[in-house]
Order: structure tokens, then C-alpha cells, then sequence
């Protein structure tokens, strides 16, 4: 066991030594994240999210808010609370089985995340307004917030956080105390706190973005305004993308000055939070205006957007980037891991292809309940979006099939 994991400890080394091969992967994992993956996952989004606007009390505002918030939270702490039931009862010894329902899953998930979001968003906008004054507080308070609790990482998302379907820890997301099933009582509190407030904050962070977006950049040419959307979501991501490895360095000589990496590491998210919601907005808008966008088609064109996104992420084994999931932390990764963009793909699949296979976070579904206490991956070993969870991208196996 030993030789074996020396070994692929010596593969892990060898291939990212190779540096022009390893930025070139991830050059290539940032270009598919900004054109492939975020449209898919938009398609997704905007799909589900104008089904629920069109069947869900369609003329009671006020209702539709809170019967969304309803199955936000109830579906969001019933899925966190099982997470370690499913990874041990949810195995993929039959892979067959393993992967209808761990499909399955992703899906009511997802619908659950988009009603999350949904009725964070919309009673925010029924109580509050749709104003600058509603939209800068609900940034400026939250993202404080977020600071302070040191969880500004768990408002990002695609194309900076890609979650690729893997069978290692499929199920399991990350809480903001890391608590254990095995302590009942403190585990129930830890995942109510993760879901009630870091989700809650983290939307609250995107509207107030988005909507400050609506104000400000041309309000009445929503095509423009979606163009500028785009182009300063695109500019963030590929200058984050080419900037990471140096900005990673200078993260890695403030490890013995942790306030000072702190609020590097957190300028740098917030920069990424920016970039992400400006470019969903962007795609968003553009599919408004090009995407099926006939009166008497509206309803089909968002069932087509909705199997559109869902298929093509699954297709893609990148299914669970559409659900929004666990509490990311800030500053505690060191050598610059807090700063590298968390949107692997290319190179897992080349290090999958060379049949290189680390070792997993966690390794086997037993692993999670070994001598009566469950356990999460290390803070090294999970990064999550906007609240999506990924089990460390760069070192873990193979996809789920």
C-alpha cells in the first residue's frame, strides 16, 4: 500500500513538473469553463428557473417566493443531512446502479438549488425593491459578512468552479464547523447554519450583483447590456486564468503572514465572484434574445433550455456543477491553493487517460462511517462553488459512469 501510493505520489510529481503541458491543460480547462461548461449550466438555470416562474403561482408574487423557499431549504437540509447515508447505501461496486441514481439525485437536487436561489432572490426583490440602494446592501452586507466568517469562496461558481462527476464522495459536501455525524446534535446544527446562512448570504451576494448590473449598464438596451456583461465577465476570467500561477506564488510567501494572505486570497475571490455573475447574466440575456424567444414558444423554448443544460453537464460529467452545495473556507490553504482556480477538467482527464489515480479523498464509501464516525475530506482536499462541491479536482480519481 505504501509502494502504491510512493508511486502515484511519483506519477502526480512527474506530470505536473512537466510545466508547458500542465499550463496548457489549464489554458484549455479555462477556455471550455468560459465557453462550454457556464453556457450549458446557464441553459440549465435560466430553463428551470422560467419553469418554476410559469408553474409555480405564476400570479401571486408574494406565494411563489415563499413556496420556493419552502423547497429550497427543506430539500437543501434534507439532502445535506443525508449525505453520508447516500454515500453508504449509494455504491459504485454496481455501476449501472451507482450511476442512474446518483443522476437521479443531481437532478432533484438541482431543482431544489434553483428554488433556493429562486426564493432567496425573490422575496429579497418583494420586500426590498428592485432599487441601487436594495441591490449595494445586499452586496455590501453580505459580502461583509462572508469576510468576517471567512466563506466569501462559497459564492463561486462556474466558469471559475467546475464539479466534475466523480463516485469518490459524490454525495458529500463540506459544512462551515466540519462536524460529524457521529455528534447528532451538533452536526444538524452545523448543516442548519451552513444552509441557513452561508447559501442565504451567497445568493443574496449574486442579486445584488446582477441587479446592480441591470441599473447600471445600459437599462434600457438589454442587449448592450448584456455584451458588456459578457465582455467584463470574459476579461475577469482570462486574466484570472493567466494570472493565477503568479498571484499563487505570492500567496504561498505570505503563508507565515496570514492576515496579509487572507486579504489577498479574498480580494481575489471577490474578483471572481464579479466575473462569474457578470458572465452568467451575460449568456443569460443573450439566450433572452436568441434562444426560442417567441411569445408562443416561450414555454417549450424553456424546456428545451432546461434538457439542453441538464444533458449536455451529464454528458460532460460535469452534472454536478448545477447543484448549489456545501461552505467554502478562506485562508486556510497554503503554497497558494487558495488562489489556483478550481475549474479542472483537461487535466484530470489526461492524468485519467495515463492511468494515473491518486488517492482519493475518500476512498471507499465505508470510509465515511470507519469505526462509527464519519469524516469529511481535509480543507486541502475540497473547494467549493458558490456553493457547489468539488472533492479536490486536481488529485482525485476517475469520473462516475
Amino acid at each position: 500500500m505504501v509502494l502504491m501510493k510512493e508511486k502515484q505520489e511519483s506519477a502526480k510529481r512527474q506530470l505536473l513538473s512537466d510545466s508547458t503541458t500542465y499550463d496548457l491543460l489549464r489554458c484549455v480547462d479555462g477556455l471550455l469553463a468560459m465557453f462550454v461548461f457556464t453556457p450549458l449550466i446557464v441553459f440549465f438555470w435560466r430553463g428551470a428557473w422560467h419553469l418554476c416562474n410559469l408553474y409555480i403561482y405564476p400570479d401571486n408574487l408574494e406565494l411563489t417566493c415563499w413556496v420556493s423557499v419552502m423547497i429550497g431549504y427543506t430539500g437543501a437540509l434534507t439532502l445535506n443531512l443525508t449525505q453520508f447515508l447516500l454515500t453508504k447505501y449509494i455504491r459504485s461496486h454496481n455501476a449501472i446502479a451507482f450511476s442512474v441514481l446518483s443522476r437521479i439525485y443531481t437532478i432533484l437536487f438541482a431543482f431544489t438549488s434553483v428554488n433556493h436561489w429562486r426564493g432567496v432572490w425573490l422575496t429579497l426583490d418583494y420586500y426590498t425593491g428592485f432599487s441601487f440602494f436594495s441591490a449595494g446592501m445586499s452586496v455590501l452586507l453580505c459580502m461583509l459578512l462572508l469576510w468576517f466568517l471567512r466563506s466569501s469562496s462559497s459564492v463561486l461558481a462556474s466558469p471559475f468552479l467546475i464539479a466534475m462527476d466523480r463516485t469518490e464522495g459524490y454525495f458529500l459536501a463540506p459544512t462551515f464547523f466540519k462536524s460529524q455525524p457521529s455528534n447528532a446534535g451538533k452536526f444538524l446544527l452545523d448543516i442548519t447554519f451552513s444552509v441557513l446562512v452561508i447559501s442565504t448570504l451567497a445568493f443574496s451576494v449574486w442579486r445584488g450583483i446582477w441587479e446592480l448590473e441591470d441599473l447600471a449598464i445600459f437599462p434600457e438596451d438589454s442587449f448592450s447590456s448584456a455584451l458588456v456583461s459578457c465582455i467584463i465577465g470574459i476579461a475577469l476570467a482570462t486574466a484570472m486564468t493567466l494570472l493565477q500561477f503568479k498571484v499563487a506564488t505570492v500567496s504561498a510567501k505570505l503563508d507565515s503572514h496570514p492576515y496579509a494572505k487572507l486579504l489577498l486570497e479574498q480580494t481575489w475571490l471577490f474578483a471572481q465572484i464579479v466575473g462569474a455573475v457578470s458572465l452568467w447574466r451575460g449568456y443569460w440575456m443573450l439566450c433572452n434574445w436568441y434562444f426560442m424567444p417567441e411569445d408562443h414558444r416561450y414555454e417549450l423554448g424553456q424546456w428545451v433550455s432546461y434538457a439542453i443544460g441538464t444533458g449536455g453537464c451529464m454528458i460532460l460529467f460535469i452534472g454536478n456543477t448545477n447543484v448549489m452545495r456545501g461552505v467554502g473556507r478562506d485562508g486556510f490553504q497554503s503554497n497558494g491553493e487558495g488562489i489556483a482556480l478550481s475549474n479542472h477538467y483537461t487535466s484530470i482527464l489526461y492524468q485519467f487517460l495515463q492511468n494515473i489515480h491518486y488517492q482519493p479523498a475518500i476512498s471507499d464509501p465505508e470510509s465515511t462511517t470507519k469505526n462509527g464516525k464519519a469524516t469529511f475530506c481535509d480543507e486541502n482536499e475540497a473547494s467549493i462553488s458558490g456553493s457547489y462541491t468539488v472533492i479536490n479536482q486536481s488529485e482525485d480519481g476517475a469520473v462516475a459512469t
